[in-house]
């Protein structure tokens, strides 16, 4: 093979490969930075030109954020919310899903075609009179008012229903036939095959609660029910500081969870992406 050939097939190659190089240096920048610049003293990560590596790795971070602000509480806090919101997103969504693509009733299409316009309307619409109610319930600085609200999810009914939509109607049959009722063939048939999307909604559902910043801050106005992202926004805000170190140390240790939850739900997620059913 001619050597003009061979740098022929190998261009489009190595244009490929490096699109990727780039892609991954945009979206893993930002976090490799935010890792690296939490072992930095304050007067580095302050620095310019900025550094790449520490010129002194520095770990006394991770241990002064727990003592600067009450930090292991603002990740139990975010712990509980996200969990028992994220537990009934999948169950509600679960079951709305199964409804709209199995159940026959009246004003089906119009209910979920009324779902999906509210799923269009920004929050930023909705906050005033959902504070509001909050606040006439008493929900305020309460968990029940950082996850009751939090629990339906329109995104995942819909997702459940597509995904309830491609399931053949025989294997249903089967089990109505032996007698099953509609809530044993929801949890007993449905449910398990259903385990794809739910470690992939489980996922979508976990980032979204844990990162849910602006709903938290709104409801939130005492420390002891601050999340881990409120409480570093007051960290940053009250105290002014300017300690980019703990900072980073910060938000490094908030996005643990989240790589715990996509290592633990990633083969559902390739599964359901991939069809789910194979």
């Amino acid at each position: 093979m001619s050597q003009p050939l061979r740098l022929r097939r190998l261009a489009p190659n190595v244009a490929r490969h490096a699109i990727l190089l780039v892609a991954v240096a945009i979206f893993f920048g930002p976090f490799v930075w935010m890792l690296l610049t939490s072992f930095k003293s304050s007067s580095e990560a302050l620095s310019f030109p900025p550094t790449f590596l520490p010129h002194e790795w520095r770990f006394d971070s991770y241990l002064r954020i727990f003592t600067v602000a009450p930090f292991g509480l603002y990740y139990l806090n975010s712990t509980i919310v996200t969990v028992l919101a994220t537990f009934g997103q999948i169950v509600t969504s679960l079951a709305a899903g199964y409804a709209f693509a199995r159940m026959r009733f009246r004003g089906r299409t119009v209910i979920f075609v009324v779902l999906l316009a509210a799923l269009m309307v920004p929050f930023e619409v909705v906050f005033t009179p959902l504070v509001t109610l909050l606040s006439q319930l008493g929900w305020l600085n309460s968990y029940q008012g950082l996850i009751i609200p939090n629990v339906p999810s329109i995104l995942g009914a819909f997702l459940f229903r597509q995904f309830f939509l491609s399931f053949p109607t025989e294997i249903e049959d089967a089990s109505r036939i032996d007698g099953a009722g509609i809530w044993r063939r929801l949890w007993s048939v449905m449910a398990p095959m259903a385990r794809p999307m739910i470690g992939s909604f489980a996922i979508l559902s976990f980032v979204y609660n844990w990162n849910n910043f602006f709903f938290q801050f709104l409801v939130t106005t005492r420390s002891r029910y601050y999340t881990v992202q409120v409480g570093l926004a007051q960290l940053q805000g009250e105290n002014n500081t300017t300690d980019f170190g703990l900072l980073m140390a910060g938000s490094t240790l908030a996005i643990i969870p989240v790589m715990i939850v996509f290592l633990i739900f990633q083969r559902q997620l390739v599964s359901a992406m991939s069809g789910g059913l194979r």
